[in-house]
């Protein structure tokens, strides 16, 4: 009888939480990434990196950390999601590329929650493939991931396990050409994870492809050190698209973001303040509201990354 009761509660609860987001859907980390709707695949160039393309990191110009802390779905009535994370990007040089290290977790306290842990390593691949720097620059990068999902239960004897784990990984590429066009590519989850607690429950392939738009001024309208990025997203036989903008002001140090997708709009900012020895702190801090939750006042996302 226990043992049913255990099944019918891990049922309710999955079930109650997968309409708030699926499984391992990289959707609500990376502030810098959320205030530009997510599209990020052909931008990554900071610790949001691993995320995203983690072909990125081997453009990382310093060592970064960083932290986040957000509330989902904020002013809804007994709805509390929360979404963390950390990242560190560490390049070593230009001929033995940047490694990088991400935790990531989505949690409704009491009820399920998700951890990802990712180990990383990118390089830029001119000099091994004989690319000409004046034109493009291609890297290429792996994540070994380490997928964790908990639910809780009110049961206390029961045969049942409170979490599943397993091992997964992606793969990327990010070409960055000197007429400021990128186009990245990023394959997630590429080796079948199955984190189900009753049956088989194996997290879906996900793969992106990505364009990017950098300009120092952008010809006619005349916007300082712009960016527009597009993600299309392909999860399991679904298409999703992502888009957004960034412009930085004030000498470089205030970023301005636009973004979208179907299911909502995305707003952010950021800040920059330098320090001796070009250590810096960037604060961050993006707003998405969705379009189908009524009585929600959107989603906060607040980070903190340093660069030494």
């Amino acid at each position: 009888m226990k043992k049913l009761l255990a099944v019918l509660l891990l049922t309710i609860v999955f079930f109650a939480t997968q309409q708030a987001y699926a499984a391992f859907d990289d959707t609500y980390w990376g502030v810098r990434a959320l205030g530009m709707g997510g599209a990020f695949t052909a931008v990554s160039n900071d610790a949001n990196a691993p995320l995203y393309n983690v072909a990125g990191t081997a453009f990382a110009a310093q060592k970064e950390a960083t932290l986040m802390g957000s509330r989902l779905f904020a002013g809804l009535d007994g709805v509390e999601i929360a979404s963390n994370y950390a990242g560190y990007v560490h390049p070593i040089s230009a001929q033995y590329g940047a490694i990088s290290f991400a935790w990531s977790s989505i949690s409704t306290p009491g009820l399920r929650r998700e951890d990802t842990f990712s180990v990383g390593y990118a390089r830029v691949l001119n000099d091994i493939l004989r690319l000409n720097s004046e034109i493009v620059e291609l890297s290429a990068g792996a994540n070994l991931k380490y997928l964790m999902q908990e639910v809780k239960f009110d049961v206390s004897e029961t045969d049942l396990n409170t979490y599943e784990g397993a091992m997964t990984g992606d793969i990327a590429v990010l070409a960055m050409f000197t007429n400021g066009i990128g186009l990245g590519f990023s394959s997630k989850y590429i080796v079948p994870a199955d984190i189900g607690f009753m049956e088989k429950d194996e997290v879906k392939n996900t793969n992106v492809l990505g364009l990017s738009y950098y300009s120092d001024e952008l010809p006619l309208v005349k916007i300082p050190y712009f960016t527009a990025a597009l993600d299309v997203i392909f999860r399991d036989s679904e298409t999703f698209i992502r888009a957004g903008v960034e412009s930085y002001v004030l000498d470089r140090k205030l970023a301005i973001r636009l973004g979208g997708r179907e299911e909502a709009f995305n707003m952010g900012f950021g800040y920059e303040f330098a320090f001796a020895n070009e250590t810096k702190l960037v604060v961050d801090y993006a707003l998405e509201i969705p379009f189908e939750v009524e009585d929600s006042y959107g989603s906060h996302f607040f980070s903190l990354s340093f660069k030494f």
